[in-house]
């Protein structure tokens, strides 16, 4: 089931870190990532849904989760957001760059349409000044339409929602 290069859809993500004393923390040197060629950088909201247009939080598909993220003291959430894209994107999307609470977290999201979702996520995490730790989080994976999925690292975690636009 193939969709129509005209076909639109809503990815939404939340990015965020764990709280946990013990979560892994390993001495790994800075990785460097480089923004790849030709990839989109997501803009502000315009106050119309346009595609690579961030969207307002009340549209997320993600609201009750972000809720219940927010109120368990065991996660920090560092980035909400939700933008369309049509059906036959093959390039990477850059996220906004997420700088708080001393975090710094930048990279990019790559989303193609097939009979599933494939997702390729690289994002480097910075840590805190109190730690003096980075990490990328870098996964590929099968999505299907419509359901949460929970991409994990030791220290961080992403939960991704894609679907389609009627």
């Amino acid at each position: 089931m193939h969709a129509s290069p005209s076909e639109l859809y809503q990815v939404d993500l939340i990015v965020f870190t764990h709280n946990a004393r013990d979560a892994v923390s390993e001495e790994l040197p800075t990785p460097i990532m480089l923004e790849p060629q030709h990839a989109i950088s997501l803009q502000a909201f315009d106050g119309s849904p346009a595609p690579y247009h961030l969207l307002p939080s009340t549209s997320s598909g993600l609201r009750k989760e972000l809720w219940a993220l927010n109120h368990k003291g065991t996660y920090q959430v560092l980035g909400h957001y939700s933008w369309l894209q049509p059906a036959n994107n093959q390039k990477p999307i850059v996220l906004p760059r997420i700088d708080q609470s001393g975090w710094n977290v930048e990279g990019t999201l790559r989303i193609r349409h097939s009979n599933y979702f494939l997702v390729d996520s690289e994002l480097l995490f910075s840590a805190p000044r109190t730690r003096s730790t980075s990490f990328v989080l870098s996964q590929k994976h099968r999505l299907q339409e419509d359901k949460v999925y929970y991409l994990d690292h030791p220290q961080a975690g992403m939960l991704i929602k894609i679907h389609k636009i009627a």
